[in-house]
Order: structure tokens, then C-alpha cells, then sequence
């Protein structure tokens, strides 16, 4: 209590040092206020980027006619598929399907942005990658990319990169890093602004589970447990896709130390554990790709420059439809990938001019995976 009211005291001190301070003062704290907001704005027109190149689309677009791939307005079962997967990972959707006291420590259903952290250490992600859906389609209109320049612990800097510019400003999707609590959004004018992850750090958490749930997550059906604190209050952690944890002892009883990033849900906290074990057990990665899971045959495929790095862009027959696929970078490969090659792959779809393209994660080929990573660019590197 004591502490609160030094914490209102303080409050109420520099309340009136606001109220009291000169006008000339105030005038110049604006001006200064005004100053970083335009700083803001510069950074964000400087950091944007698009990802494929006007030159790659004069490449490619003959080539695409001539394999017969229809732009995504004419392709019908892109639309099913779109609308698929806005249902299964639109942002923002959470709630309940019972509301008994005992169910309520966490919802029984959530959605939320696809996030990717690269390059893990014992305590920090190297960077988070987030997809942007401005229109709610389905289909990525922009990514960026978040770094820790300070190593404080907390995203400061990011680089965006558009698949699909239609030319109008105002319908831009702004993304920030909010590293200060409580400030308001830097865009006003845009017609969305998504805030981006703020935390850097992994977090290891430790407890009996208390409670297990099986929730659905971005359409998918996911494990969730909850462990007790000191004050009695429920840390839900997501412990990723139930069919992948059969005959892991995830029980009631059982003590469970998990690693991984905070996400807010509605008025809850989560930890999305990246890895985590039971008492006695091993050490279970967890995999966490929210992208489509597409199985087809190589039509006609081609290497393409992206950025710096030479990318694998192939026409993908995905039942009896003619898709446009990234492979990522060619020396992800050990062999040269070719025509009439079955390819099973997960991935992304953005839209790129007038096309649907899936940016593959994963592919695997004869018995042999693949693990795409993204292709960096400029300060990225």
C-alpha cells in the first residue's frame, strides 16, 4: 500500500509540474513531440521495401501466361482456399464454448498473427518475422521484420516489405513496434495500424499443471496446460497441435518446465512454448507454422533473383490447379529441382501484383525435408 500511494504522490508531482510548467516550455516539448512523430514517419517510408522488384514481375508475368496460371480474381479455387484460410488465421477471434468456472482459466478458442522468431539463443530471438493481411482475405499483403539493435530485450527497429502495392496510400497498413507502453497509434490517417511483437526475450517458465485443455488455434487443435503461481493466477501455456504430443505424459500432476514468447489474448497472457519437458522426459521442439499444407506436382519451375539471392519460383499443379510457388533460395536445395517433381510443402500465400504466390517454409521431396529460410534484405543482414 505504501507503495501505491508514493507511486500516486509521484503521479500527482508531475501532474503539476505539467500544469505549472511555462508556456514557452510546453510550446517546445510539442514541437519536439512533432519532431519524433516525423522521425517515425521517415523511418517507416525508409524501411519499406517491396519484396519482388517490378523487374522480377517484367521476368516472370510471360512466363506465367504461358503455364496458364490465372490471376487470383479468376481462380476459384484460390477463393475457396483464401476463404479458408482467413477462417483459420484471421487475428483477433477468441472466446468460449463453455463457460463453467472450472473451463474459464483460459479460452477454448483463439486466433492471432503469425509470428516466426529467428535465430534463437539460451535467452533471446535474433528477430520475429509477422505477416500483414490488410483487407482480412486470407492472402499477405506485407511482412516485416523486428530486431533487438540494443540488445535491451525489446524490438526497436523493423523492416517492412510489400508483396502487393495497389497505390493507395491511405489503405496502407502501418506497422510499429510500440516500445513504449501506452503510447497512442503514429498513424491516425492509415485505415489500420497493427502493432508489431514488443518482447525479444524467451522466457522459461516452471510448474505442476493444474489444468489441460485442448483448444482451437488458428483452426488447428492445440494442447494447452495451465500452471498455478504463487498468487493462485493461471499462466495457460500452448504447447502446439495435440496429434504431435500422444504418449508425452502432458497430465494433471505432472511438473512441466516450457520455453517460449508471451502473447496477449483478449484479456489473457500465453506463453507460445518453442520447447518444453516433463519431469523425467526429454526436450520436445515444438512446431508452430500456421501457413497452408499444399501437396502437388512441378509444372514448370525457374530461378528468379530476389534481393541478393537467387530463388527457385515454380508453377505447382495443386489439385488440378495451376499455383505459383516460392521455393526460396536455390542452395537450400542439394539437387536441381525439376519438372514433374511431387513436392509436398507448406507455406504462406501473399499476393504479388495479381497473383496468389505461397512462399514455401517446408518442403519435402522423396522422403527428404526441407527448411526454408527467409531471404534477408538490406539491414536485415
Amino acid at each position: 500500500m505504501k507503495t501505491l500511494k508514493r507511486t500516486l504522490l509521484l503521479g500527482a508531482a508531475i501532474t503539476t509540474a505539467l500544469t505549472t510548467m511555462p508556456v514557452q516550455a510546453q510550446t517546445q516539448r510539442a514541437l519536439e513531440r512533432r519532431a519524433e512523430r516525423n522521425a517515425r514517419q521517415l523511418q517507416r517510408q525508409a524501411n519499406r521495401a517491396d519484396y519482388y522488384s517490378p523487374g522480377t514481375w517484367q521476368n516472370l508475368n510471360p512466363w506465367i501466361r504461358e503455364n496458364g496460371v490465372a490471376p487470383l480474381a479468376r481462380a476459384a479455387n484460390a477463393i475457396g482456399q483464401t476463404v479458408d484460410a482467413a477462417t483459420r488465421i484471421g487475428d483477433g477471434q477468441f472466446g468460449y464454448r463453455d463457460k463453467s468456472a472450472q473451463n474459464t482459466w483460459f479460452y477454448d478458442y483463439y486466433t492471432y498473427t503469425p509470428t516466426y522468431y529467428t535465430q534463437r539463443s539460451d535467452d533471446r530471438y535474433a528477430g520475429a518475422i509477422r505477416y500483414f493481411d490488410a483487407d482480412s482475405d486470407g492472402v499477405y499483403d506485407s511482412r516485416s521484420y523486428y530486431r533487438d539493435s540494443d540488445e535491451d530485450g525489446r524490438y526497436d527497429e523493423y523492416d517492412r516489405y510489400d508483396f502487393y502495392n495497389d497505390g493507395n496510400s491511405e489503405a496502407k497498413v502501418q506497422v510499429e513496434v510500440n516500445s513504449t507502453a501506452g503510447n497512442e497509434p503514429h498513424n491516425t490517417d492509415a485505415r489500420d495500424t497493427y502493432r508489431g511483437p514488443e518482447d525479444a526475450r524467451r522466457h522459461n517458465v516452471q510448474g505442476e499443471i493444474a489444468f489441460t485443455k485442448k483448444a482451437k488455434v488458428n483452426g488447428s487443435d492445440n494442447l494447452l496446460v495451465g500452471i498455478n503461481d504463487e498468487n493462485e493466477t493461471t499462466l495457460a501455456i500452448d504447447l502446439g497441435p495435440v496429434d504431435s504430443l500422444r504418449g508425452q505424459h502432458v497430465e494433471v500432476g505432472n511438473t512441466i518446465t516450457a520455453v517460449g514468447v508471451y502473447e496477449t489474448i483478449g484479456e489473457k497472457q500465453l506463453l507460445l512454448a518453442d520447447s518444453f519437458r516433463i519431469e523425467g522426459g526429454q526436450s520436445i521442439e515444438v512446431d508452430r507454422a500456421a501457413g497452408l499444407n499444399l501437396t502437388g506436382e512441378i509444372v514448370d519451375i525457374k530461378s528468379t533473383p530476389i534481393g541478393s539471392t537467387d530463388h527457385y519460383i515454380a508453377v505447382v499443379s495443386i489439385d488440378g490447379e495451376r499455383q505459383l510457388v516460392d521455393f526460396g533460395p536455390t542452395t537450400t536445395y542439394k539437387v536441381k529441382l525439376q519438372p514433374s517433381t511431387k513436392v509436398t510443402l507448406r507455406g504462406v500465400p501473399v499476393r504479388a501484383q495479381e497473383h496468389r504466390v505461397i512462399l514455401a517454409e517446408q518442403v519435402r521431396i522423396g522422403g527428404e525435408t526441407f527448411n526454408i529460410q527467409p531471404t534477408q534484405f538490406g539491414s536485415q543482414q
